[in-house]
Parts: structure tokens; sequence; C-alpha cells
């Protein structure tokens, strides 16, 4: 059976929620033991419960059938269910905290694992501010870069706009289902997008926009993106907040500098005062040689798949650890023995070049 229908049902359980399905990512390594093996993982036990009968009755279960019509909706033209197993997932957005353990995509999946730059800023933006969007957009696109941004009006749609000037290679993240059009000023961009490049989501078909989507929808956007460039925001903006999470990411962020009597260009000059880099036009970028650097940088390949025949203890050692130091003392109380039991097969674990001892504790490689 297709893994993605088991990541389906994960991803629709109700009560799970992306913070808790993380957690259990760190000690369920094939998604079908969640559901054969729940009685084993500290969760509550309504979800326990539900779990279990998702295995048990199967398409009897109304979450088990709902992941079988998202499941028939990629037998579409352009439609594609990306999980966090796949292949085509993008590696670069697997380095983030709280990656989606599933893609929903319309359009172009290659383009996911392509160099990317997004570009965001005010819905309620200048006419000068759109002229500009517009400009790096195509300019990216010229370059060799897919354009990633929001699809919301202003800024986000003026940055699509030039991207389908050039290449049309360009990504939308929304913050609503796939299925979903919003804002429906927007649906024949959304054409145009699915056509030559693709809509992206981590919600379910179906999904409507809600204000919470969003926030949590910007760390995707710049996730994927090797660089964001902020194009006309206020001081309280969720683009500031796509800049945030690209700043904690690790990416570069570049703002473009405005009339100081216009609040909506507030946000923008906060961050160069943070260190964002200033962005005046296409020449910054690529005098600077930040496309060229985008272009060139190699992505981190992926962990490599257990070896088999590594002892349990080892196996569910590295399945507790992360890219997050643990002490000593929290994976003896985890797995109930004594600390001393562990250096050993932690010893062997690091000469085998899975993990590294750090300040703070164990980590995985």
């Amino acid at each position: 059976m297709d893994e993605r229908l088991h990541w389906l049902c994960w991803v629709l359980t109700p009560g799970l929620g992306l913070k808790r399905c993380h957690q259990l990512l760190d000690v369920v390594d094939d998604p079908r033991d969640l559901f054969r093996q729940a009685r084993q993982w500290p969760l509550p036990s309504a979800i326990k419960q539900t779990l279990s009968d998702i295995h048990r009755l199967g398409e009897q279960h109304p979450v088990y059938r709902r992941a079988l019509e998202q499941m028939r909706w990629q037998e579409q033209e352009d439609c594609h269910l990306v999980s966090l197993q796949c292949s085509t997932y993008p590696q670069l957005l697997t380095h983030i905290p709280d990656p989606p353990l599933m893609l929903w995509v319309r359009g172009n999946p290659d383009l996911l694992s392509q160099r990317q730059v997004g570009v965001v800023g005010s819905r309620n933006a200048s006419l000068s501010a759109r002229q500009h969007a517009r400009a790096f957009g195509q300019g990216i696109s010229d370059a060799g870069l897919v354009v990633t941004s929001g699809g919301a009006a202003g800024i986000d749609a003026c940055a699509h706009e030039g991207a389908l000037q050039s290449s049309g290679k360009t990504l939308a993240v929304l913050g609503c289902g796939v299925d979903r059009v919003y804002p429906k000023q927007n649906a024949g961009l959304f054409s145009h997008i699915m056509r030559h490049g693709a809509l992206v989501s981590e919600y379910p078909l179906g999904t409507q926009p809600k204000p919470g989507h969003f926030p949590r929808r910007n760390r995707i956007i710049s996730g994927l993106s090797d660089a964001i460039v902020v194009v006309e925001a206020a001081e309280r903006s969720g683009s500031l907040i796509t800049a945030e999470h690209a700043l904690e990411q690790g990416r570069e962020v570049f703002a473009l500098p405005g009339d100081i009597s216009n609040p909506n260009t507030a946000g923008c000059h906060r961050l160069i005062q943070e260190g964002a880099r200033l962005l005046t036009g296409m020449d910054d970028l690529v005098d600077d040689g930040a496309l060229d650097t985008l272009r060139t940088r190699p992505i981190q390949a992926p962990c490599p798949p257990l070896d088999p025949n590594l002892p349990e203890l080892q196996t569910t050692l590295l399945g507790l650890l992360s890219s997050e130091p643990q002490p000593l003392d929290v994976l003896s109380d985890h797995l109930e023995c004594a600390s001393h039991t562990l250096l050993e097969p932690l010893l062997e674990l690091e000469l085998a070049g899975w993990i590294q001892q750090q300040p703070g504790g164990y980590c995985r490689i």
C-alpha cells in the first residue's frame, strides 16, 4: 500500500497537531507503526484509541475514508502528494524545526527542490513597490531561480507575475487547501501559476483560509528559499514573520528601503538596522554574487537509512536523538536504565559516525 496513505491518516488524525507529530517522528520509524502499535506511544488515551480504531476499521473509519479521498485527488493531472519520505520532498525544508509531514502540490513538484528566492511584502503596497516586486520577480527568474511567495494580493501577486513574465518558475505557498482560491481576485493568477509553476500547501484539501494559517505558512516560504527579499513591509506584518523565520533558519534576508514617512516601509528599515542586506535593485543581488552563491550552494544530503544490523539498543538510541543535544540522564530516564549502561553503545555509535557528543549531550549527525 502507498506509504502516503499512512502519512495522510497521520496528518488527518484529530488532536495530533504538528508539534506532537514531530515528537512522534523521533520514535516512530514507519508511519504504519503509528497505527499498528498505537498503545505504546506517549499520547493521550483518546488519541491512542483513535489510532487503534483507524487501524482496526480501515475504510469504515472516517479518517481513513478522508485519506482515501485525498489519495484519489492525486490521480488528476498535475496533482501531487509529497510526504516527508518522498524523494521529491525538498531537502532544504527538512532542515527547519517543524517541516510539514505532507505537502499538497498543484503543478510541477520538481520546482520544490530547485534554488528559490522568496519575495514578500505588503498586501496594500504602493504603486512603486508593486513595480519593484514585478521587476525583482522577473530578474530573479531571469537568473534561473524559482520565485517563491504566498499568493496574496499586493507584493506576493506582483512577484509571481514578474516570474511568469520570464521563465514562469514560481511557487505560491497557500494558507488554505490548494483546491481553494484565496484571495478570489487571484483566481486567474493561480491558473497561470499551476500551468508554469506550482501551488503548494501543508493544509489538506478543503481547508478554508484562516488567520492562524498564514503565519505558519510563512515558515514554509522561508524554509523553501535560500534567501528572502522583503519589499515594503510595515512594523507589524506577516512579511516580518517570514524574515524572522528566514534568519532563524540561516537564510539571507534582503530588504528594500523606502520613504521614511511611509509606515509601510518601517518594517524594511528595521530589518536593515538589524542586519538585513540593503537592496536597491537587482544589481545588489547580481553584483554581490548572492544569486551565484545560491545557484552553487550544495544541499545537505539526507540522513542515510539505518543499518539493519545495528543492535536494538543502538537503533532505539538513534530514534531518540535529533540535531538537538540530549543529556545522558534524559536518555537513561526515557529508556528506564542506568546511565552507565548507555556509555558503550553511545561510544560505538559515535565511532561509526552516527552521533557526536557536544557540551549539552549527544546529538544525531
